[in-house]
């Protein structure tokens, strides 16, 4: 009987339908198959964010981040969520230069306003915080800047050099890599 159950392919390489049911649709995450859909999407709504998870059905990390993704998808009612399988929609893929998986590309109407590559849970919920007009839960922080003791705002990266950290950390990682090499090459060259 056991051997019977193994050599069953039919039972092991079974995947569910691409497509869900009617009644499963009033689910909040959209699935993007080419680049016209997208577009009459992104139409439809100019004002609103539109966060785009590209996954494919073969990435683990995809598959790690997808609960989290669902989450805030109804956490968040008023951001469009899509998803788009790299390997069904390579149009939309190509369109937003994807190299790795998942990336979340967040747009208002068409413009990219921010991405995220890897499953970095929490990038996407700082991403989706900054970028949204509201929808979710209150962090119970206190709206507004705020003031410090000398008298300014207390926005992040302020200070001295503060700014500059900000930038080092909002920049490619290709191009931090490249100026930690640039700076050791610099330094060794200083101390030779």
């Amino acid at each position: 009987m056991l051997l019977r159950t193994l050599t069953r392919p039919a039972l092991v390489s079974r995947q569910l339908p691409r497509r869900l049911p009617p009644f499963a649709r009033a689910m909040s995450v959209s699935h993007v198959d080419n680049a016209s859909q997208l577009d009459g999407i992104l139409n439809k709504s100019n004002t609103k964010l539109s966060v785009i998870d590209f996954h494919a059905t073969w990435c683990g990390p995809c598959h790690m981040i997808a609960p989290t993704y669902e989450a805030l998808a109804k956490q968040y009612p008023n951001v469009n969520f899509l998803k788009c399988d790299v390997d069904q929609a390579k149009d939309v893929a190509q369109r937003y230069r994807v190299t790795a998986m998942p990336t979340f590309v967040f747009l208002k109407g068409a413009a990219e306003v921010d991405r995220i590559r890897g499953a970095n849970k929490p990038a996407l919920e700082d991403a989706l915080r900054r970028h949204s007009s509201g929808g979710a839960p209150s962090s119970g922080g206190f709206p507004g800047k705020g003031q410090t003791l000398a008298g300014g705002n207390s926005t992040a990266g302020t200070g001295a050099g503060g700014s500059g950290v900000a930038a080092f950390q909002a920049l490619d990682p290709q191009v931090k890599v490249l100026l930690c090499l640039l700076g050791g090459y610099l330094l060794f060259w200083y101390l030779s």
